[in-house]
C-alpha cells in the first residue's frame, strides 16, 4: 500500500497543475542601484535582475562606476544578474557606429575578467530598434545593427563571439533581444534572418513584448513563439504609464497591462523568464518621454506594484 501511495500522490500533484501552465522566473529590469535597497523591493520577492550597459563599458569610467554600483547592490540583494550590452555611451558619434566583431570580442573579454560573477549575457539589446536622438543622447541602435539588410548577420556574429568568450555550461547566452513593435512582421523577418546566420541555434532569445502587453493582445508573442522553438525570455516588458503621445499618462491602464503581462507569460511553457521594466519612475514623470515605473518618484507604490507583488494575471482584452 505504501508503494502505491507515492505514485498516486505524484499523479495528483500533476493533475493539480492547470493545463498550459508555465513556470517562469520573475525578474526586474531597471538601471538604478537604489532599486535593491528600496523598502518596497524585497516584498516583491524578485530573484533576477537585468541591466543594460555599453559593450565598451570598461572604456568609460562613468558607465563602469554606474555598473559597479548596480552589480554590487544586485549581488547584495541575492539577484541572478543578466547583463545586456548595447552601443557605446562615450559619444554620440561612437553610439552611431557598430563595433567590428574583433573590437566587440575584445571588450567582452575585458568584461568577463572584471565581472566573473555575471553568468547570464545578452550580446545586444533591442537589435531592431533604430537610433533616435533624445535629450541630446542617442537611444536605440546603430543603423548597421537595426537594418534588416545588415543587422541579422552582424548580431549573429556578436552572438557567436559571446559564445566563444563565455564558454561552458555555467553561462547562459540570450541569442538576441528583439522588440515586438506595433507591426510585428519586421520583427519576425529580423528574427528568422538572424536564426539563418546564427550557429549553433541559440537555446534562448529575449523578446520585448510591450505592444502585446499594452495593447492587450497576444498575437505578436504567439508569432515569435512560432518562429523560434527554444526558450523565450521576456527580457523587457511591463505596463507603460506614459510613452510620448501614444500612451498618455495613466497608472491604472499600466496596472491592467501588467495583468495582461502575466497572462502572456503563462501562455507557453517555453516562456521561462520575465523581466518587468521598470521599477523606478522618472524623476519628473510630467516631462518624461517614457515611464513604466512601479513606484512614484516619492517612493509610494503605484497600482501596478500591487499587481506585480501578487503576480495577478488578467485577461488580455480591454
Amino acid at each position: 500500500m505504501r508503494r502505491l501511495l507515492i505514485p498516486i500522490a505524484a499523479l495528483l500533484a500533476v493533475l493539480a497543475v492547470p493545463a498550459g501552465a508555465s513556470a517562469y522566473t520573475l525578474g526586474i529590469s531597471d538601471q538604478q542601484a537604489q532599486t535593491f535597497t528600496n523598502p518596497l523591493f524585497a516584498p516583491l520577492k524578485i530573484k533576477a535582475a537585468r541591466y543594460i550597459t555599453p559593450y565598451d563599458v570598461l572604456e568609460s569610467p562613468a558607465d563602469k562606476a554606474a555598473l559597479d554600483a548596480w552589480v554590487s547592490a544586485a549581488t547584495a540583494a541575492h539577484q541572478k544578474i543578466l547583463i545586456s550590452f548595447e552601443h557605446s555611451h562615450r559619444s554620440n558619434s561612437r553610439a552611431l557606429k557598430a563595433p567590428t566583431v574583433a573590437a566587440y570580442t575584445k571588450e567582452l573579454k575585458k568584461f568577463k575578467a572584471a565581472y566573473p560573477g555575471v553568468k547570464d549575457i545578452s550580446p545586444w539589446n533591442e537589435v531592431n530598434r533604430c537610433h533616435a536622438l533624445r535629450d541630446g543622447s542617442v537611444q536605440g541602435q546603430p543603423t548597421k545593427i537595426c537594418s534588416l539588410t545588415t543587422g541579422p548577420k552582424l548580431t549573429a556574429q556578436y552572438y557567436g563571439a559571446a559564445r566563444k568568450v563565455f564558454k561552458g555550461s555555467k553561462y547562459r547566452i540570450v541569442g538576441l533581444d528583439i522588440l515586438d513593435e506595433q507591426n510585428v512582421n519586421k520583427t519576425i523577418k529580423y528574427l528568422t534572418s538572424f536564426l539563418r546566420h546564427a550557429s549553433p541555434d541559440p537555446k534562448i532569445i529575449g523578446f520585448h513584448n510591450y505592444s502585446d502587453t499594452n495593447r492587450f493582445s497576444t498575437t505578436r508573442t504567439k508569432r515569435v513563439l512560432q518562429a523560434f522553438r527554444g526558450k523565450v525570455w521576456l527580457t523587457e516588458t511591463g505596463g507603460i504609464v506614459k510613452l510620448g503621445s501614444s500612451f498618455p499618462f495613466s497608472t491604472s491602464r499600466a496596472a491592467k497591462a501588467l495583468g495582461c503581462m502575466f497572462t502572456l507569460a503563462k501562455t507557453n511553457s517555453r516562456i521561462s523568464a520575465l523581466f518587468a521594466y521598470q521599477y523606478n519612475a522618472p524623476a519628473d514623470p510630467s516631462t518624461a518621454f517614457f515611464d513604466a515605473g512601479l513606484i512614484n518618484p516619492d517612493g509610494t507604490p503605484r497600482p501596478g506594484y500591487a499587481v506585480v507583488k501578487s503576480r495577478k494575471a488578467r485577461s488580455c482584452h480591454k
